[in-house]
C-alpha cells in the first residue's frame, strides 16, 4: 500500500516537473519549433521519461488543458449548486468570484495559456465552460429569456467575461479576484447603459 502511494506520488511529481517545464519554454519559442527534447532538457528528464506520460507534445498540452477546465467546472458546479439567491450590488456573483480566485490559483498557466494561445482554441474552450455555468444558473433558477434570445445573452457574457479576463492578466493582476468579480456583477445586474449613468 505504502509502495503504491509513493509511486503514485512520483508519477504526479514527473507530470508535475514535465507541466512546469513546458509552460517554461512556451514564452520563449512557439508551439510549433517546441520539441520533446526540449521538454525533456528544461524538466531535466530523459525523453523516455517524458514519452513514459504522454504520447507528444500535443497529448502534454490536451492534458493540461484538460485537468484545469475539468477542475474550473468542478469548481464552478459547486458554488452553483450552493447559490440559495441571485447576487446583489454588494456580493460578487460565485462565478464570477470562482473564475477570477482559479485564475489567480493557476496564473502561470493562465497567463501563457489566454495570453500566448499554443492551441489556438483555448480562448473558445473558456468561452464554453463560462456560458456552461451561466447556462447552469439560468435553468437552476428557472428564468425565462423575455428580451434577447439566449444564445446571445450566454455569448455575450461568455466573450466579454474572457475579455475582460484577458486585460486582467494582460495588466498584471493590478486588482484583486474579488474586486474583480464585484464589477462584473454590479455590469450584469445595472446593464451597460446604467452602469454608464444613464437613466433608463
Amino acid at each position: 500500500m505504502n509502495d503504491s502511494r509513493g509511486v503514485d506520488r512520483r508519477i504526479i511529481r514527473t507530470r508535475v516537473m514535465i507541466s512546469e517545464a513546458f509552460l517554461n519554454i512556451l514564452p520563449q519559442k512557439s508551439f510549433a519549433e517546441i520539441s520533446v527534447v526540449d521538454i525533456a532538457e528544461q524538466a531535466n528528464i530523459n525523453r523516455s521519461t517524458f514519452y513514459a506520460h504522454f504520447l507528444d507534445k500535443d497529448d502534454l498540452l490536451d492534458s493540461m488543458v484538460n485537468e484545469k477546465f475539468q477542475l474550473l467546472d468542478q469548481l464552478l458546479t459547486k458554488r452553483n449548486t450552493r447559490l440559495g439567491s441571485l447576487p446583489s450590488l454588494n456580493e460578487p456573483d460565485p462565478i464570477f468570484s470562482v473564475l477570477f480566485e482559479h485564475i489567480l490559483e493557476h496564473d502561470e498557466f493562465y497567463r501563457v495559456m489566454l495570453l500566448i494561445d499554443p492551441a489556438g482554441n483555448f480562448n473558445s474552450r473558456l468561452n464554453e465552460v463560462i456560458r456552461e455555468a451561466f447556462f447552469d444558473r439560468i435553468s437552476r433558477f428557472d428564468m425565462v429569456q423575455k428580451e434577447v434570445p439566449l444564445d446571445i445573452l450566454l455569448d455575450h457574457i461568455s466573450f466579454s467575461t474572457t475579455g475582460i479576463i484577458y486585460r486582467w492578466l494582460a495588466d498584471t493582476k493590478a486588482c484583486s479576484p474579488h474586486y474583480m468579480a464585484l464589477q462584473l456583477t454590479r455590469i450584469a445586474l445595472l446593464g451597460t447603459y446604467q452602469a454608464m449613468g444613464a437613466l433608463v
